[in-house]
């Protein structure tokens, strides 16, 4: 599979128009994070490790940045062009004795998710073939005139250029290339044309250059600063995952990703901000324990809003690509630590207002099977090898095989939205509000205890199932 990416990073980038900051174009900050160092992490997220990136305006800058940078641990051949004020092809075929067999063409102020290079690695090329990833969806180009247009027969392009009037397509600048790519740059260049358009036209004449539909999947040019401002936008509009809550999708990503439009401009970490959420939710434990309407409503607010944040460590993380294990574990033992803290409160406020032992004994009752659940949760995602949370509300939907749910097991799943963070933060924000915290405390006590029986059930079926493997595995061996 392919593991080598040229990319091009050597024109001046003037269209900006000094929304730069100054810096040269590929150094430019997208979501804070520069558009050369996100194309280079992206694709080492789908997994290139090699890269030959090809500098010359401000080059010297762009390489001691990128060279500086602790977060880019892979290897860069850095390519110097200075013909770089003439056509994109030269940029392209400075990089000829960096590459060898097929490689990704990558230009370094195009933004794109991971999947896209993820398919374009797993394509087969025939002899002399190169692709082009093309996107059909024209409604949504920024700005059509200056797009890169294509015009297709088939599954091949057959032209392919800025000045087109009939058109199939946009170029979205995500090659797949064999080095007949390069014979065809040489042939155009030696023709006049000195563009990355020309020497694709060549090698497309020859029923060579196969288009590869980007099927609704993330990218963008960023060219002019409205497209800057629309590529960022876009960024923080893919922030949502699949496991959000109904809460989390439809409320608190809106606003958390408002608060992570401010914070990735920050030197704020993921982990700093998983430890700001945790601290948010011990002050709500102590307003609640006051007892008092007016810090019950103001506990319930804040824990709804340390929620909110508990979500901006993700995006962070995923925006300025600095997740971590470690980071992974933090959040979820920060959480977790933080709703002892929260519900001690709420059981200290409650004795306060019925002056009832029984109160302090059942809620620490429930406080000490939580702590249980947590320890076993965290055995769990030890032994998976992650340290998300999010890998085991996953695991205990697909990991127990259907033969083996019974009906609790079924009824947990039916009642799974109801144990996440975004949900009951929202419910117990409302509580609270409402003065309602006997409501708050009677939940959280049998609701500890049905998630209590949830994982104890959850981690049997675990263990029995993956005992019947071993024992299947340990007998075909002895066969």
């Amino acid at each position: 599979m392919v593991e080598k990416a040229v990319i091009i990073a050597a024109g001046m980038g003037s269209r900006l128009n000094g929304h730069g900051c100054g810096r040269p174009k590929p150094l430019v900050k997208v979501a804070g994070v520069g558009l050369l160092k996100r194309a280079i992490l992206t694709a080492n997220r789908a997994g290139i490790s090699e890269f030959a990136i090809v500098i010359g305006f401000r080059g010297d800058e762009i390489r001691e940045a990128i060279a500086n940078d602790p977060q880019i641990d892979v290897n860069i051949d850095w390519v110097e062009n200075p013909d770089w004020k003439r056509g994109n092809g030269l940029s392209v075929l400075k990089a000829r004795d960096y590459v060898e067999g097929t490689f990704l063409l990558l230009m370094a102020d195009h933004l794109f998710e991971p999947k896209v290079i993820t398919r374009m690695r797993g394509l087969l090329l025939g002899s002399g073939e190169s692709a082009l990833c093309i996107d059909t969806r024209l409604e949504r180009i920024q700005d059509l005139d200056d797009a890169t247009k294509v015009v297709l027969q088939g599954d091949r392009i057959l032209r392919i250029g800025k000045g087109l009037s009939e058109y199939d397509a946009v170029d979205t600048g995500i090659f797949l290339c064999s080095q007949a790519l390069f014979d065809g740059l040489e042939l155009a260049v030696a023709g006049g044309d000195e563009t990355l358009s020309g020497g694709v036209r060549v090698v497309a004449s020859r029923g060579n250059i196969r288009a590869v539909d980007i099927d609704g999947m993330f990218w963008q040019d960023v060219d002019t600063p409205e497209a800057l401002s629309q590529g960022e936008t876009a960024l923080f509009g893919q922030l949502g995952k699949p496991t959000d809550g109904i809460v989390s999708r439809h409320f608190n990503r809106r606003v958390s990703a408002w608060i992570s439009r401010f914070l990735v401009k920050t030197p704020a970490t993921p982990n700093q901000i998983s430890v700001a959420a945790m601290m948010m939710t011990f002050v709500a434990g102590w307003a609640m324990a006051q007892g008092s309407y007016l810090y019950i409503a103001l506990g319930g607010l804040l824990f709804q809003f340390a929620s909110i944040v508990d979500g901006c460590d993700g995006e962070i993380a995923s925006l300025k690509f600095a997740g971590s294990r470690f980071g992974e574990w933090l959040d979820t033992v920060a959480d977790n630590i933080s709703y002892l803290g929260f519900f001690s409160g709420v059981i200290y406020g409650m004795y306060k207002l019925t002056a009832e032992p029984v109160v302090i004994a059942l809620g620490f009752i429930a406080l000490a099977l939580n702590v249980l659940a947590v320890l076993l949760i965290c055995v769990y995602l030890k032994q998976s090898g992650s340290g998300s949370i999010v890998s085991f509300n996953m695991g205990f939907s697909s990991e127990v095989p259907e033969e083996r749910r019974g009906y609790l097991h079924r009824v947990y799943c039916g009642l799974k939205f109801a144990c996440r963070r975004d949900f009951f933060a929202a419910l117990f924000c409302v509580l609270a509000v409402l003065n309602c915290l006997e409501a708050i405390f009677w939940i959280f006590v049998l609701g500890s205890g049905l998630v209590v029986s949830a994982v104890f059930g959850f981690i049997g079926h675990i263990m029995r199932t993956r005992t019947t493997e071993a024992e299947k595995l340990v007998s075909g061996k002895a066969d």
